[in-house]
């Protein structure tokens, strides 16, 4: 069996879930133990056939002092998932544990995926915070991760292949928020989520590098599979 990639007409566009996504679920207060993220993301029209999200965002616990992510393939995640049911009047959220993160990817169809290893964001949140990261730019990683299917000629796949591209990767277009933002962010928060007390605050960004691993056979390169070490040094 093969996959085919479902390139889509931007003309038109205007793993597992490991937290918790939905909105009106999440409940983080002053006190809470876990923290949670939002950010400003434009829909995206979701693949043909039986594909649930457009797309999906990957982040991993990240360690500064090593440039490497934590947990193997299956701990430390947090996978956002871009769909219409999760979205907060245009705005993604999701819970997570307190802690240093780290972007790792974002990926299509589940086997497409663009590796920010050579050049990501990380950042930090503490327990009882809603971070608001800023806004998001799905639209062109839609258009890169395209663009370096077809040039790699890798436009279908057999079962339990993947695609995954490395290296020359534009790193995660994300915007900043600024304190101007918080006012609308704190307006979706109350009307989306209203299990949530904790006032929004802005996210601080430093740049991240970190290693990429391999599948469990070691035949192929993934973002963040199994075996992961440090960054390479830069040239």
């Amino acid at each position: 069996m093969r996959k085919m990639l479902m390139l889509v007409a931007m003309a038109t566009i205007s793993s597992a879930v490991s937290a918790e996504q939905n909105p009106g679920k999440i409940a983080i207060t002053p006190s809470s133990p876990k923290a949670a993220i939002i950010f400003r993301a434009p829909d995206v029209p979701k693949p043909m056939g039986s594909y649930i999200s457009a797309y999906k965002l990957g982040l991993k616990v990240y360690d500064p002092a090593n440039q490497a992510i934590r947990g193997g393939p299956f701990g430390g995640n947090v996978i956002i998932s871009a769909r219409p049911s999760l979205s907060a009047q245009g705005y993604l959220v999701s819970d997570l544990k307190p802690g240093t993160y780290v972007i790792t990817d974002f990926s299509r169809q589940d086997s497409w995926a663009l590796c920010f290893n050579e050049g990501s964001l990380q950042f930090t949140v503490k327990p009882g915070e809603v971070l608001y990261l800023g806004a998001f730019d799905p639209i062109f990683h839609v258009r890169e991760l395209e663009m370096m299917a077809i040039a790699s000629g890798r436009l279908s796949l057999r079962q339990g292949s993947i695609a995954h591209f490395f290296d020359k990767v534009t790193p995660p277009r994300l915007t900043p928020g600024s304190a101007a933002d918080l006012p609308q962010v704190l307006a979706v928060m109350r009307a989306t989520m209203p299990k949530t007390t904790a006032m929004p605050t802005l996210a601080t960004f430093e740049p991240a590098r970190f290693g990429t691993g391999r599948d469990l056979f070691g035949t192929q390169r993934i973002c963040g599979g199994y075996y992961t070490g440090k960054a390479k040094p830069k040239a």
